[in-house]
């Protein structure tokens, strides 16, 4: 039994999640855009100052974490004479949070536009996965997990929003057989 018009109620489904998530991923992209701001300095300035500041705040304790392998070169530096290390797992996690704020951007803008919905929304929830993952690395030693267990449930809002839209065909297509 139906009660009411399934794909009506897909359609308000689906636009809520995008305003939501493209709200929420606009609105964290332009809180590390615009954290603080200097008007003696141009505004390319301040934004590059700003992630900056983001990158060095958050990608801190990655260096105590499992993820920081480090690998030495093997000659040491001839002015200096000391061993060169380079820790590899925080330069990917830097150059992660440093396009952080462009992906929420892209994200937001194609949710909110509503182009490429699916894919944004796809791209979202393994965002949300991927940002889970990272708070929950950073956290492990102090046992809060309620940043990671929300990015965990978002992502499975979006995951039962596209599951639920995509449920039936639209009302316009008819198999024959």
């Amino acid at each position: 039994m139906t009660i009411g018009n399934r794909a009506w109620d897909r359609f308000w489904i689906l636009l809520t999640v995008r305003i939501a998530f493209g709200f929420m991923f606009l609105i964290a992209a332009m809180n590390i855009f615009f954290s603080e701001w200097d008007r003696s300095k141009p505004k390319l300035e301040n934004i590059q100052i700003n992630i900056g500041n983001f990158v060095d705040n958050l990608s801190k304790p990655f260096g105590e974490s499992w993820i920081n392998f480090k690998w030495t070169h093997s000659q040491p530096d001839p002015v200096t004479g000391a061993v060169k290390v380079t820790e590899l797992g925080v330069l990917i996690v830097r150059a992660f949070l440093r396009a952080m704020p462009f992906i929420m951007t892209v994200l937001s803008v194609f949710l909110l536009t509503g182009l490429f919905v699916r894919p944004a929304l796809r791209a979202s929830a393994i965002f949300l996965v991927l940002l889970g993952l990272g708070k929950y690395l950073t956290d492990f030693k102090s046992g809060s997990t309620i940043t990671t267990l929300q990015d965990f449930m978002y992502a499975m809002f979006i995951t039962i929003a596209l599951y639920t839209t995509s449920k039936e065909p639209d009302e316009g297509v008819h198999v024959v057989g």
